[in-house]
């Protein structure tokens, strides 16, 4: 077996209105589909992000296989990638929004990472292209 790649991430929270406000409104990803107070996708790039609601995507679903884990206290961690250029810009953009940025890091291999959380206590980063070992 060889996989290509992670194609579509989820995360999930009680309140999709204010997670589609930050990740449409402030990081500016776009709606694929949304069903309104079950689940959001977002296009991110080459790849989703999903947005379920686990209240009712734990229950039986004729469309999905049920699943979901309860935020808060549950958070998750998963990275966007981000071109080089585009790193100060977000910075500042995460700053004009009141986010505040947990932690920088300059990796060995000369990449960055922003370290932030959502409305729901995930923790997201963004990174600059090269951190990992994969095809763009």
């Amino acid at each position: 077996m060889k996989i290509n790649k992670v194609v579509e991430t989820c995360i999930y929270s009680s309140d999709l209105e204010s997670m589609k406000k930050f990740y449409v409104g402030i990081l500016g990803l776009s709606v694929i589909q949304e069903e309104e107070d079950k689940l959001i996708f977002l296009k991110a790039g080459k790849s989703v992000l999903l947005i379920f609601d686990p209240l009712r995507t734990s229950i039986n679903n004729d469309k999905l296989p049920t699943h979901g884990a309860m935020t808060p206290p549950s958070s998750i961690h998963f990275a966007m990638e981000i071109e080089e250029q585009e790193y100060q810009p977000c910075k500042e953009l995460l700053a004009r929004n009141d986010i505040v940025i947990e932690k920088e890091i300059k990796w060995n291999s000369n990449t960055k990472s922003l370290y932030f959380r959502d409305p729901s206590g995930n923790l997201v980063e963004l990174i600059t292209r090269g951190g990992w070992p994969v095809e763009s």
